[in-house]
């Protein structure tokens, strides 16, 4: 049976107690041989001890057994080592040295934060010899369960990898809550580069402990939890986590948040504090990509801006991690009022415009579907436009924008849904009256929001959907120049936060709009294609007639669709209202006239003709059948 390591202590001092000359102590070979067999315990290897350790451990280890002595002064333990005090002073450095390495411990210690870089933190653990002369060690309870041969319950645990998320994150939410505990104390008593107070210094060192043994057992994790996914996906230094993760655990806990609460969490001292705002102003990572969302203090003496996690992001971290993309889609989408997703029924059969156009929305697809922007990179035409994806495992997604324009009816949404159905992706869909907001500051939030989303959106799901901006009027036109009011101010802020979302978009992103003769140069720089949907011709419009004229409609192979088409010149949209207002007039009617009747057709032409709108109206229908 193996030794346990306090065996040997017992037979270093039964050696030592037949030595008469403290000299000769150390040279001893049979002392040299028992000492090698303690330090080189598996347990005892991490403390990296030397022979001369092994002696203090040795005779302050009697002291505890034999002589009952828990707090022992230091300078009795080198009394027995070494005959010169001024030598037993000079020694006074090993027992410091035994100190940091958690061999001894003793209640008057220094903890000094130290800085190194921009966000990384060290704390340093002091001792000096004068305190030692006035202050007792004892053994630290760790290596004391170790020369024991026991394991603490947290040192057992720490080398075991985690079971579930759950697990994980429980570690995650214990170690902010710690770092609370800690960030409780005045900035005066745990300043950068000060000597922290012993209760400060205890909750600051074990919560640096637990966020120790968070790395250990992940590392000996196999599985993936989206914590991590996410800290990889934007690339989040330790701050940025440890709001993110802080901020999901008070709402789990129902309690709200605010900007004060997380710099004192983050921060060591009133300086530190200071430059951490940049993770949390408008302008950061974590607000700009929308994983965290600010809203203003109501009240003139609220201590700070209110700060919670975008929804999303909650539900990806603390759900477990979804299996397929209509999970992922659910899971980023759930709850969200500023997104539309549906699944496209339209096709490029029913889409009933000029040849040369569908051949150029088709060529268009067929750029996106081979990736040409990863070719034309290769070839020097682009300057690292092409983002490659976070996981190596994911293909990147180019990044393909268009801009639809012409009058209201034309067919650019009904386009956009056969051009997505065309790829085999769905169709996410956002339009003006969603993303503006009579609050200030909340209209520039939606917009960030809008490409934040679809940007998780196109990084964690296989094939993401074709974002749909409809009626993108207000946000195409040209910028005023000498903003004044605050609405031009606001609107100015939103069109520059839409144009640095174009220029960095992955995905297709299709854009709509009536109004061609108002768009900003800027914008129409950012689009790969632009195409003007004219008014249909009457080749067309017979096309749109037969289209919206099926034959499951009673009397509808009466209709002499050449005579509507020459005399109406409306759009597809006007013809699908028209018909539709028309079959329910007839649906209406009893016996042998619930019929559709060419007079039904004409009387609503005439109606749409006489009530349309100008040309800055909305849309009003769609280029084909839905």
């Amino acid at each position: 049976m193996q030794k346990k390591p306090y065996k040997i202590l017992f037979e270093i001092l039964s050696l030592f107690d037949k030595m008469q000359d403290k000299r000769i102590k150390f040279k001893n070979e049979k002392y040299k041989e028992l000492s090698k067999q303690f330090v080189e315990f598996e347990e005892i290897k991490p403390y990296k001890l030397n022979h001369e350790d092994v002696m203090i451990i040795a005779v302050t280890w009697y002291k505890y057994i034999e002589k009952r002595n828990f707090y022992i002064d230091p300078l009795k333990i080198l009394n027995k080592l070494y005959c010169n005090p001024v030598t037993q002073i000079k020694k006074l450095e090993k027992i410091i040295s035994l100190l940091k390495k958690n061999v001894f411990y003793t209640s008057k210690k220094e903890v000094i934060v130290k800085k190194l870089g921009l966000i990384n933190i060290k704390p340093e653990i002091n001792f000096n010899a004068g305190s030692l002369l006035q202050n007792d060690i004892e053994f630290h309870r760790t290596f004391l369960n170790t020369l024991l041969g026991k394991k603490e319950k947290i040192s057992h645990l720490n080398n075991k990898p985690y079971v579930d998320n759950k697990e994980f994150l429980d570690d995650w939410f214990l170690y902010v809550d710690k770092l609370n505990d800690f960030s409780s104390y005045s900035f005066s008593n745990r300043g950068m580069n000060n000597s922290m107070g012993e209760s400060q210094a205890r909750e600051y060192l074990e919560a640096l402990n637990w966020r120790k043994r968070i790395d250990i057992r992940i590392n000996l994790t196999k599985k993936e939890f989206p914590l991590l996914d996410l800290q990889e996906e934007y690339s989040l230094n330790e701050k940025e986590l440890t709001i993110i993760v802080y901020l999901i655990k008070e709402e789990l806990e129902g309690n709200n948040c605010d900007t004060d609460e997380l710099m004192r969490l983050i921060s060591i001292d009133v300086l530190d504090m200071y430059k951490n705002k940049e993770y949390i102003d408008d302008n950061s990572k974590l607000v700009q990509k929308g994983l965290i969302e600010l809203s203003e203090g109501v009240f003139f003496l609220s201590r700070g801006t209110n700060v919670r996690t975008a929804s999303d992001i909650t539900r990806m971290i603390i759900m477990k991690t979804p299996v397929n993309d209509n999970e992922r889609l659910n899971q980023i989408l759930k709850n969200d009022d500023i997104f539309t997703l549906v699944e496209p029924t339209q096709n490029f059969e029913d889409l009933i415009l000029q040849d040369e156009m569908k051949s150029t929305i088709k060529f268009s697809l067929n750029q996106y579907t081979e990736n040409a922007d990863k070719i034309l990179t290769e070839w020097g035409l682009y300057n690292n436009c092409l983002k490659l994806a976070k996981n190596p495992l994911k293909k990147a997604e180019p990044g393909m924008l268009m801009l639809f324009y012409g009058a209201p009816g034309t067919g650019k949404t009904f386009a956009a849904g056969a051009i997505a159905q065309a790829l085999g992706k769905k169709l996410l869909i956002t339009d003006i009256s969603r993303i503006q907001s009579k609050w200030v500051g909340d209209s520039e939030k939606n917009v960030r929001r809008v490409f934040s989303i679809f940007e998780r959106i196109v990084h964690r799901v296989t094939n993401p959907p074709v974002l749909l901006l409809n009626e993108a009027d207000q946000f195409l036109m040209n910028r005023s120049r000498s903003a004044s009011s605050s609405v031009d101010k606001m609107m100015n802020s939103m069109q520059n936060l839409f144009l640095e979302a174009f220029e960095n978009l992955n995905g297709i992103l299709i854009a709509t709009t009536n109004l061609r003769e108002n768009l900003d140069e800027a914008f129409s720089r950012r689009f790969h294609l632009k195409l003007d949907f004219p008014m249909p011709d009457i080749n067309e419009r017979e096309k749109l007639w037969q289209l919206h004229l099926p034959n499951s409609i009673p009397g509808s192979d009466k209709i002499r669709i050449e005579e509507l088409a020459n005399e109406f010149g409306i759009s597809g949209g006007q013809i699908k209202i028209i018909v539709r207002n028309a079959c329910a007039e007839a649906a209406s009617r009893k016996g042998a006239f619930q019929i559709l009747m060419q007079r039904d057709l004409r009387k609503y032409c005439k109606l749409e003709t006489i009530s349309n709108f100008s040309k800055n109206q909305k849309v009003i229908g769609f280029g084909g059948r839905r």
